[in-house]
């Protein structure tokens, strides 16, 4: 009977370890198979966007000027935060100032509409300019069940939400995947949308591509407590086996005799 039940304890112990639960594995039912990728609506700019505009022409006088106009932007703290930026800041009433130029409309243009424009603009002032504008404060914040919890800067205007878990660490052994919280504001208007990591439904769904600002959240499992007793039992069940074992085999002689 002790044999048994030693036997028994050991299996136990024994699998806690290899079994992967269902809950952890992503993208369950994904085929070999081909898919068009949808075309990324352009981002839009608003207000209280930082633009970084650089101007390149045999024209010293005028890429000074630019440089010499963009504000210093002060970010948050932490290794990924925005730190110390140069760029123009878009007003509240969706303007930017420049040289040369003065007020120009930004808000609701994508950054390839207001480098055209402000390209064609300076043409009679600087004959060869060659512009060039990006997104300084395209900042997307992990939180929750992830390895690396933090604010991250992205350097190009495109991050999809797998990319933008892998950039955190992936997720922590508790997270909830089939249901992670976007929240997104933009036009001073806050929205909430989730997302299935587990289902391939995720590619097709508003919030797969990330937008400046958004903040991802991954809950925890409801039984994380349970959870947490598991990893316990997996961590520490090399150690424990020798012991059970002993302790069997003495309390196997002691009957015996």
């Amino acid at each position: 009977m002790l044999v048994a039940l030693a036997i028994a304890f050991i299996a136990f112990f024994s699998s806690c370890g290899g079994v992967k639960h269902p809950d952890m594995l992503m993208l369950q039912n994904i085929q070999t198979q081909l898919a068009e990728i949808d075309t990324l609506p352009a981002l839009r700019i608003q207000p209280d966007d930082i633009l970084s505009i650089q101007v390149s022409s045999r024209v010293q006088e005028a890429v000074t000027a630019f440089q010499n106009q963009q504000t210093q932007v002060t970010g948050g703290a932490g290794e990924n935060a925005l730190g110390i930026q140069e760029g123009y800041r878009v007003d509240e009433g969706g303007n930017i100032f420049l040289p040369y130029l003065g007020k120009v409309r930004a808000a609701g243009k994508t950054v390839l509409q207001l480098r055209q424009e402000i390209s064609n603009s300076l043409t009679a002032y600087v004959p060869d300019a060659t512009v060039q504008v990006r997104f300084v404060n395209f900042r997307v914040t992990m939180v929750g069940e992830v390895t690396r919890p933090n604010a991250y800067i992205i350097p190009n205007e495109r991050l999809n939400i797998l990319e933008a878990i892998g950039m955190a660490g992936d997720f922590t052994p508790y997270a909830r995947r089939n249901s992670v919280l976007i929240i997104r504001e933009r036009n001073q208007v806050r929205e909430f949308g989730r997302i299935n990591t587990q289902d391939t439904s995720l590619f097709s769904s508003p919030y797969f591509y990330l937008r400046p600002n958004d903040v991802v959240y991954v809950e925890p499992l409801k039984a994380k407590e349970y959870a947490t007793q598991g990893d316990f039992l997996n961590r520490y069940s090399n150690i424990l086996l020798p012991f059970v074992t002993l302790a069997t085999f003495v309390i196997g002689i002691a009957v015996a005799k």
